[in-house]
């Protein structure tokens, strides 16, 4: 993706180094093979927002009222609505790219929104805008709904979190940390590794005191006075808990750690979103894109214009899967959910509710079972050409994995174990939104586009079948660096964020969400953030100063 530059922050820039693991090394079974990666980590306090594509995807209502159904008080829809305007300031679009590109959030939804992250629109209108529009149109498929309402369905141009004026991107450190840095009530420890909880056993029940971390080989504790957050995200957030004797006792005392609270489901529900692409030929009417020279980097740096100056990730659809469908596609989908999401009396409540849920959107032509975009290259390095790739991520895979520890050493990275499609509807709902991409890609005005007779990738793709879909999921698909749900709420933390069996300890990271939501969850990890310093500031009698 072409995106603006992140600029660094002053002198203070160094500063923000990434207090936990790095180079956590992750085993991933896709069907019948192994892969082994590395998930992205970044040395920022803010590793996600600093890296990412840009994007800001919303979830729908639903995927935040089933968290409450799983017995979260106040985590439904409506409680969580407003801290996604809370966390962000969206720049209105300029008249033209409002009318070509038929933007619908609400003139309410930009007026009410007033937080630290700058988001905005495309400067300019491009064709690929405008056909990616049109081509949903012709389908009746195009969004008309503010996508902060939580009803977006279909094709629609997205903010990116960019600032409107200097065209930079706009992360959790420049918005949240850097103007608090000077704050007397806050200190920052950088290059240290947390090794675990101090906490005390009482006939009352735990309560954690403090943390010990080490710094530059030494070790170092410090107290409590009120109540620790951990907030080391979906890998780290576990870890810290087991090492500190809080987890599942089979992992606890394989590696020689006193259990002080028992809980198996820390570490387990991780959950990712998993994306596969097909790249088309297209004709010279699209122009290539091209690797970025030293003219761009001048232009960008004189004007804030300019290749530089623009994000790639504007193009999305929230994808439900029912319209791409005729009546053949409808009963053998309902044969393979019946087949493969019927409860046979083993289900737990949880599992129950959230496969009736994952069913429920599956069926619905109102509910998005992939986010799509296009992207201005190839997926996958296949070969040279002028391409552009529509891509497609499964919204909620029903695969799940997990992240433990493999020994008491803090320093010791953990097994992450993605377990993706192990479960066999994955692969097929997945190959069905591969095959809605080949139909998109036939619909005008975007298969004017194409290139007659052009190339169409991967060479594993070959015939329109269920089939062969399969095959490109099995053997392409990539994950989207969304990992979430290893210390979810209502198993690990409850609706105060309070993690159970231990007094005085939260946990606020993308580890507490149940069931993953649509697209990227940047913006729900935000607006879960939001929500929690409201949490903490009532409980602690305090008033939020921002």
């Amino acid at each position: 993706m072409g995106s603006p530059l992140k600029q660094a922050s002053g002198e203070n820039s160094q500063q923000r180094a990434l207090p936990t693991q790095s180079n956590l090394l992750a085993s991933a079974a896709i069907a019948a093979r192994s892969t082994t990666f590395q998930p992205q980590v970044n040395p920022e306090f803010d590793w996600h927002s600093a890296i990412n594509s840009l994007a800001i995807i919303y979830p729908s209502a639903s995927d935040i009222d089933v968290w409450a159904e799983l017995g979260n008080k106040d985590w439904d829809w409506n409680t969580l609505a407003p801290y996604f305007l809370k966390f962000q300031t969206i720049v209105p679009p300029n008249e033209e790219v409002k009318k070509q590109l038929n933007i619908v959030h609400s003139d309410e939804s930009i007026q009410n929104s007033n937080g630290p992250i700058q988001a905005s629109f495309p400067s300019k209108v491009t064709a690929l805008h405008k056909t990616w529009i049109n081509t949903f149109r012709t389908l009746n498929l195009e969004n008309v709904s503010d996508p902060l309402t939580g009803d977006a369905i279909g094709g629609h141009t997205s903010t990116c979190h960019i600032t409107g004026d200097l065209h930079e991107r706009c992360h959790a450190g420049v918005a949240y940390l850097d103007p608090v840095l000077n704050r007397p009530n806050l200190t920052v420890f950088t290059n240290a590794l947390v090794h675990k909880l101090m906490i005390e056993t009482h006939s009352w029940g735990s309560i954690v005191r403090g943390v010990v971390y080490s710094q530059h080989g030494v070790l170092h504790k410090v107290s409590a006075r009120r109540e620790v957050i951990l907030a080391a995200g979906t890998f780290n957030t576990p870890q810290i808990l087991e090492l500190s004797g809080v987890g599942n006792p089979r992992v606890l005392e394989e590696h020689g750690i006193d259990i002080v609270y028992a809980n198996p489901a820390i570490g387990e529900n991780l959950q990712d979103h998993m994306r596969s692409g097909l790249p088309f030929e297209v004709t010279n009417d699209v122009p290539a894109r091209r690797a970025t020279t030293e003219k761009d980097r001048q232009e960008y740096k004189e004007n804030r214009s300019g290749l530089l100056a623009e994000n790639g990730a504007f193009l999305f659809s929230y994808t439900p899967l029912a319209p791409f469908l005729d009546q053949t596609g409808h009963d053998d989908l309902k044969s393979l959910l019946d087949k493969h999401l019927v409860d046979d009396g083993s289900w737990s409540p949880f599992t129950r509710k959230r496969n009736n849920f994952i069913r429920n959107a599956i069926e619905s032509a109102n509910e998005a079972t992939a986010v799509s975009c296009l992207s201005r290259a190839p997926y996958g390095d296949f070969e040279e050409g002028n391409f552009v790739s529509l891509n497609s991520m499964l919204s909620h895979p029903l695969s799940v994995g997990s992240v433990h520890i493999v020994s008491s050493d803090p320093k010791i990275k953990p097994k992450i174990d993605f377990n993706y499609h192990s479960h066999p509807l994955d692969d097929e709902i997945h190959a069905r939104h591969m095959q809605a991409l080949d139909k998109l890609a036939k619909t005008e005005p975007l298969a004017s586009y194409l290139v007659p007779g052009g190339k169409r990738l991967p060479k594993a793709y070959s015939e329109d079948t269920i089939d062969d879909y399969k095959e490109v999921v099995r053997a392409y698909a990539k994950t989207n660096y969304h990992p979430c749900g290893t210390c979810s709420l209502g198993t690990v933390v409850d609706s105060r964020l309070t993690v159970k069996g231990v007094r005085s300890l939260r946990a606020v990271d993308a580890s507490i969400m149940p069931i993953i939501p649509r697209g990227n969850i940047l913006a729900t990890v935000y607006a879960v953030a939001e929500r929690a310093a409201d949490i903490i500031s009532e409980d602690l009698g305090l008033r939020r100063s921002t």
